[in-house]
C-alpha cells in the first residue's frame, strides 16, 4: 500500500513539475517576444506601388491595402535600395541609393509606435511610424544647387515571430524650398525674435503630413518594401 501511494505521489509530482516547466517556457517565450523590437540597422529594396507581378502576391495585396489604386506622379525611380537605422531614443537615420543618382543628403528624423492614427493594420504585427527629412537637388545631371527637401511617411510592421524582417511602405512628400539655390523664407517681423526670417515659406516641419498619398499636396507616390535586419557577424 505504501509503495503504491509513493508511486502515485511521485507520478503527481512529475506531472506538476512538467506543467510548471511548460508554463515557465511559455512565460520565457512571452518575455523574449516582449523584448524583441525593431531597434537596429536594416537593409531593403523599395519599389513603387502597385506591385509588379514578380514582386509576389504579398506585395500586391499589401499595396492594395495601403493605397488602393496607388496614385503616383510617375517621378519615382523604379527601385531604391535603402539602409534605415532605428535608434533606441526614437531617432531614425536613413541612407539610400538615390543619394548616388538623385543627389540628396542622409535623412534624419523620428520614429515611434503607430497608434490611433488611422493607418492600415496587419494582424499579428506592431505598426511603427517614422517621418524624416533629407535635402536634395534635381538630377541627374547634378545642378550643384540645393533645390528641395523630401519628407516621407515611413511605416513598418514588426512581427515578433519574424523579428529580423519587416514589411512596410514609404510615401515621400516633396517640398520645393529654394529659388536659385537660396531658401525662400517668410519676411522678417519683430515678433519672430530669434527665428528672424529663417523660416521657409514652404515649411516641411510645421504640420503633420497629409493623410495617405495626396498628389496635390506634394506626395510623389507610394513605395512598398521588405527590410531585413543587419546583424553582427
Amino acid at each position: 500500500m505504501f509503495r503504491r501511494f509513493a508511486f502515485s505521489a511521485a507520478t503527481v509530482l512529475v506531472a506538476v513539475l512538467a506543467i510548471a516547466s511548460v508554463r515557465a517556457d511559455q512565460e520565457n517565450d512571452k518575455t523574449k517576444k516582449k523584448d524583441l523590437n525593431p531597434i537596429g540597422a536594416w537593409f531593403g529594396i523599395a519599389r513603387p506601388c502597385p506591385a509588379a507581378a514578380n514582386d509576389g502576391p504579398e506585395h500586391a495585396q499589401f499595396c492594395q491595402r495601403v493605397c488602393q489604386n496607388c496614385p503616383s506622379t510617375g517621378l519615382l525611380p523604379p527601385e531604391v535600395p535603402m539602409i534605415p537605422t532605428l535608434l533606441a531614443d526614437g531617432t531614425v537615420l536613413a541612407d539610400d541609393a538615390g543619394e548616388l543618382g538623385l543627389y540628396h543628403t542622409t535623412a534624419h528624423g523620428k520614429w515611434q509606435v503607430s497608434e490611433n492614427d488611422g493607418l492600415v493594420n496587419l494582424p499579428g504585427t506592431t505598426r511603427y511610424r517614422a517621418t524624416f527629412m533629407w535635402l536634395g537637388q534635381f538630377g541627374p545631371p547634378p545642378t550643384n544647387q540645393f533645390d528641395n527637401a523630401i519628407r516621407p511617411r515611413f511605416v513598418t510592421y514588426f512581427n515578433p515571430d519574424d523579428p529580423d524582417r519587416m514589411l512596410g511602405y514609404i510615401q515621400p512628400y516633396f517640398f520645393p524650398l529654394t529659388a536659385g539655390g537660396t531658401v525662400i523664407v517668410n519676411p522678417y517681423t519683430p515678433l519672430d525674435g530669434f527665428a528672424g526670417n529663417h523660416i521657409p515659406t514652404i515649411d516641411p516641419l510645421t504640420s503633420p503630413l497629409p493623410e495617405g498619398c495626396q498628389l496635390d499636396k506634394g506626395c510623389l507616390g507610394t513605395y512598398h518594401f521588405v527590410i531585413r535586419r543587419i546583424k553582427a557577424q
